[in-house]
């Protein structure tokens, strides 16, 4: 995960070849965080291309200090260029005169041969080192713990004290409606807000929950007024954001993307655009409570899951990452959500006695704030006699719809304006048919405005055209959205007042129906918005009422969208007029042409090698996944009608690998499923293979073994039908590995053995597996190992053999990973050869040495840096045996938590069995050896079942 750091703080740019150093570029990363500085490298930077030379100068260019590490590898020497783009960044250094901190490996540091370059490389690299030589901070090292103090030392004059309570009041509010209604009452509620934030951080958490209408942003809004009138009282950094501008109905599919992009800037926050969602969210958390600090999140709910067995509980990792974080460790900031449904992740803490989160029922008006709100509105008359604020009829108007903030609001404006404020005429008004589940009597108050301004013909149709245009939307409407719409021919039914009209009667128009509070309108930007019940309600009449007219508004805008932006715009904030494009034009109906000319060929930029942009470069998996949901019916079952055979199984592929990233694992089973289904209805046997050797993975990962093994066995079944020798060969080892973990070793070791066998036949000069496959009958060979090693019994160096030998495995493989930069193998080979050596270490006696140690905080820091969730707990539970071994008793229960985040975040039974059984041997905890046993029973873990028996039967446990 990246630095987290107050925006004060120096950015350090870290300059090494990567294959061969990516521990000791970790060392330098955790010695930046220890002095709050900003690490900059290639962690998640793009790979070896011609755009790569710019990148990397480019953040050369916004470094404060350069930190050479060089071995014994040149690096890789960019197009046209002669000199490597290792020795340019220094160039660059040199020529900015930036301070420079280098850093050379010593004669006595191990090395593996593969990393030693050859030939001109060679001569390259040490004509380098001699130009590096004379500079005035340059150091040797024979070690990373070494280096890693050297680092220390020379960036502590670097860092920047920050106390948090001196430095400037930061603001940013513009990311809230520009407008709510009229506020009144709320003195309860206003005052537990001020309480929360007084406690200085022992409330971490307050949820604000009603329905739609009731008020919820405007009383953030008012609470937010209060606080800037007593100069922030001491917060040093406010940030609010809403996500009401990204819809709220049930079949939304928003994403975190934008909002996180934007804070973790805001808040000087260093990680990767591709780094995963809840690391960012993790990372952001640790700035924000860095200092005093109020976070308000305003509307909620369309990152949460609608009705049903999920109910409110956020499919967004990011932002579950960042409040479970901020409930644990929320001193000494605030973060205020404001949501339709109560965030289901934060029961925990709300049922604590900590008092860490608060849930607040905000409920509606009392009848008298009700009756105020009617009266403050324009409802101040019955019939042409004044009335007070406190009258009957107003309190029984009040207590009718409820106290529903937005209908009082409306319903007072609409009588004021069509009646006079004559509150008799309240009965007009068909609140006898509110429907909750349609707006409830917000709709019934928004009918009875478009029936009125229908009937009146001149200038009330055009406010009542320009109002319906907001149907379109479920964000502010920019002036060339609603050009679009307002442009000739009009649209049948809907635009024809708005032709010929100039922009005064324009703004006249949108002016009378902001009076009305029906509209905000921004006359400095000219964005249009409203209420999302008021959008929802436009949304639902015209789809139902208008069909031929909703196609072609949907037309129109995202023939508009699509073309105001370059062919294949730069970032996340270039490409979000194509996400919204892709949204109007399946809207359209143009579900085939949307696909293709803007989701695959502009988004991702193709689906080759180099392609699949938004999410290889960007991490943009939230927002593809919205992208993709357009396109089905009824995510993720039913896809919309007009697409290709072909492409309704890639988007079912799609929607499932989305899914998986963001660690929403049980929802990827069923489009992965449906779309292994549909290859396998095309007899594209190797597809089909494919989808099952994925969809076995997946069932793997949830706990569902004897499901995984059935589905591993369709993969080898359709990689034979379809010929083709990898397919063949890598689909035995899934099936192998799932019967692995049911505990079936015989079966396995034949599996294994038999897609070794074509391996070997495949490739004569690579006779062992490798890679990913490789890595899995390691696993298995070391199996006998691990559980000597675990819990002794064994006679003393008895096993080690089998750790030398799989260790000898993995040293072949780990060059083939290497020149292939292969981020996840190199790190997967690591791995394998730290539990040889660790194994070894302990079957003999002794303390982990320098080999486990070396190898193990090597392939941690691969997992990282590959950026695979779903892998890094074997790191992390190899390094907490390691660090337990050495009496680093917080590093292992750290390494464990960890684990554990990433485990329950996806739902994977195997890695919480597994956590638990650590633990429970570590520590000798009861508690966790009986979950362990629930676990394992549950999932059919058969491969666990020895080392449950061994702990049940240890001592400690009877």
């Amino acid at each position: 995960m990246g630095a987290v750091v107050p925006v004060t703080s120096k950015r350090i740019f870290i300059s090494s070849t990567s294959i061969d150093l990516p521990e000791h570029r970790q060392k330098i990363i955790d010695a930046c965080n220890q002095l709050h500085l900003i690490p900059d490298g290639m962690e998640h930077w793009p790979a070896a291309d011609a755009k790569a030379l710019k990148f990397c100068l480019d953040k050369v260019n916004q470094a404060d200090v350069f930190v050479g590490i060089y071995a014994h590898r040149y690096g890789w020497i960019p197009p046209e260029e002669s000199k490597s783009i290792t020795e340019l960044e220094y160039d660059r250094a040199v020529e900015r005169g930036i301070p420079r901190y280098l850093f050379v490996m010593g004669k006595k540091h191990p090395i593996l041969a593969e990393d030693v370059e050859k030939g001109s490389g060679a001569e390259a690299l040490e004509a380098f080192k001699q130009r590096i030589g004379g500079e005035r901070v340059w150091k040797t090292f024979d070690n990373v713990d070494q280096l890693h103090a050297h680092v220390l030392h020379a960036l502590s004059a670097n860092a920047k004290p920050d106390d948090g309570d001196h430095d400037d009041i930061r603001t940013d509010l513009t990311h809230l409606p520009a407008g709510a209604a009229h506020f009144l009452g709320r003195e309860h509620e206003l005052a537990a807000l001020d309480a929360a934030w007084a406690s200085a951080g022992k409330t971490a958490l307050v949820e604000l929950i009603a329905p739609g209408g009731a008020g919820k942003t405007a009383l953030v809004k008012r609470w937010l007024e209060n606080l800037k009138q007593d100069n922030w009282r001491d917060a040093r950094r406010v940030f609010a954001w809403s996500f009401y501008s990204q819809g709220s109905g049930d079949e939304r599919n928003a994403s975190e993307d934008v909002f996180l992009a934007e804070v973790i800037q805001w808040f000087g926050v260093s990680v990767a655009d591709s780094l995963n969602p809840a690391d960012k969210g993790r990372a952001l958390a640790e700035a924000i409570v860095a200092r005093r600090c109020l976070l308000v999140l305003d509307g909620l709910e369309p990152l949460q899951h609608p009705p049903g067995p999920l109910a409110g509980e956020l499919r967004a990792p990011g932002l579950k990452a960042l409040l479970i974080h901020l409930a644990t460790v929320g001193r000494p900031s605030l973060a205020l959500l404001t949501s339709r449904e109560a965030l289901k992740d934060l029961d925990e803490w709300v049922n604590s006695p900590s008092g860490a989160a608060r849930r607040i029922d905000l409920g509606n008006l009392s009848d008298r704030d009700g009756a105020a709100l009617l009266h403050a509105e324009g409802a101040n008359k019955a019939g042409s006699v004044p009335i007070a604020a406190d009258d009957a009829e107003l309190l029984h108007a009040s207590r009718q719809v409820k106290g529903h903030a937005l209908t009082l609001s409306l319903l007072g404006k609409y009588l004021r304006r069509a009646h006079g404020g004559d509150i008799l005429r309240c009965s007009d008004v068909d609140f006898a048919k509110a429907s909750q589940k349609s707006g409830g009597h917000a709709f019934r108050v928004i009918a009875a405005y478009e029936h009125w301004l229908a009937g009146n013909g001149g200038e009330s149709a055009q406010e009542l055209a320009a109002l319906r245009l907001l149907g379109f939307f479920d964000r502010p409407a920019t002036p060339e959205n609603l050009a679009a719409l307002r442009t000739a021919p009009a649209i049948t039914g809907l635009t024809e007042a708005l032709q010929d009209i100039d922009d005064i009667d324009w703004h006249i128009a949108l002016s009378n129906l902001a009076d009305s509070r029906l509209v905000e309108h921004d006359a400095d930007t000219g964005r249009l918005d409203a209420h999302p019940l008021l959008r929802e309600y436009f949304a639902a009449t015209l789809s139902k009422h208008q069909p031929e007219a909703w196609q072609e508004g949907h037309r129109r805008l995202y023939q508009q969208l699509k073309d105001s932006v370059p062919y294949r715009p730069e970032g996340l904030a270039g490409l979000q007029p194509l996400y919204q494009a892709v949204v109007h034009g399946c809207r359209a109906g143009l579900y085939q042409q949307t696909l293709n000319e803007v989701y695959i060929d502009r988004i991702l930029r193709g689906m080759d090698s180099d392609g699949f942009y938004s999410t290889r470069k960007l991490g943009a998996f939230g927002a593809d996944l919205g992208a993709v949901a357009c396109f089905f019916a009824d995510p993720w079952l039913r896809l919309a009608p007009g697409l290709s055979i072909d492409d309704q199984a890639w988007l079912l592929n799609e929607a499932a690998t989305r899914l998986r990233a963001l660690g929403r694992l049980a929802e990827a089973l069923e489009p992965m499923r449906a779309g292994a289904q549909m290859r396998v209805e095309q007899a594209d046997w190797a597809n089909a293979a494919t989808s099952y050797g994925n969809l076995s993975e997946l069932q793997l990962s949830l706990g569902h073994i004897a499901l995984a093994v059935a589905d591993a066995e369709r993969s080898v079944n359709y990689a034979d039908r379809s010929g083709h020798a990898s397919y063949r060969m890598i689909f035995r080892t899934t099936l192998a590995d799932a019967r692995h973990q049911q505990g079936k070793w015989e079966a396995s070791r034949r599996g294994f053995a038999e897609a070794e066998t074509m391996q070997a036949e495949r490739q004569p000069k690579y006779p062992l597996l490798y890679s990913l496959p490789g890595f899995r009958y390691d696993e298995l060979l070391l199996a006998e190992a691990e559980r000597a090693a675990a819990w002794g019994g064994a006679v003393e160096g008895e096993g080690s053999e089998g750790c030398a030998q799989v260790a000898q495995r993995a040293a072949q493989a780990l060059p083939i990973a290497k020149r292939n930069n292969q981020l996840l193998s190199i790190a997967l080979d690591q791995l394998t050869l730290a539990r040889c050596a660790l194994y070894a270490d302990l079957l003999h006696g002794r303390l982990p040495g320098e080999d486990a140690q070396q190898h193990t905080e090597a392939a941690v820091a691969g997992l990282h840096q590959a950026g695979q969730q779903d892998v890094l707990p074997l790191g992390l539970l190899t390094r907490a045996w390691l660090r337990h071994s050495l009496n680093d008793l917080p590093g292992a229960q750290a390494d464990l938590a960890e684990a554990q985040r990433i485990a329950e975040r996806g739902g994977m039974k195997l890695y919480l069995a597994d956590i638990a059984l650590t633990r429970a041997r570590l520590f000798e905890d009861k508690a966790e050896l009986a979950k362990a046993r629930a676990l394992i029973d549950e999932c059919g873990y058969g491969r666990r079942l020895p080392e449950l028996e061994d702990a049940e039967a240890a001592g400690w446990a009877q």
